[in-house]
């Protein structure tokens, strides 16, 4: 699938915000980090459900951005326990496109399809932390 980028507009000036990734791909966790880092966040990165709940107390980020690639893991469980921790925490998963459905009646603040170019989630992130 192509996405449109014409009228997307992805602002590259420094953030001060802090991003947690949780990943079960330890690849895509350096490419994130990479790619948040060079539009200004600080981002902490890991694929241990345990290590979100550390991190969450000790940094508190203003994002938790989750990968679906963890097998048996309940992400809105862990997005609610971030929140109780950090309560302005934006939690978003990335999940294949065709499985991607609406965040009602969740603590999941939105679901993006992890297929979809860069630039667009980065858009999505400034959009859901109000930058």
């Amino acid at each position: 699938m192509t996405t449109s980028m014409t009228n997307l507009r992805v602002d590259t000036q420094p953030r001060g915000k802090a991003i947690l990734c949780l990943s079960g791909d330890v690849t895509m966790l350096r490419v994130r980090r990479m790619l948040l880092e060079r539009f200004g966040y600080k981002v902490w990165s890991t694929n241990s459900v345990e290590d979100v709940d550390v991190i969450a107390r000790t940094n508190c980020p203003d994002m938790l951005l989750m990968d679906n690639s963890l097998p048996d893991v309940n992400f809105e469980q862990i997005a609610e326990r971030a929140k109780t921790v950090c309560p302005d925490l934006v939690a978003v998963l990335l999940m294949p496109f065709f499985a991607v459905h609406n965040a009602s009646n969740s603590p999941i603040d939105r679901f993006v399809a992890r297929d979809d170019a860069p630039d667009l989630m980065i858009a999505q992130i400034q959009e859901l932390l109000h930058e």
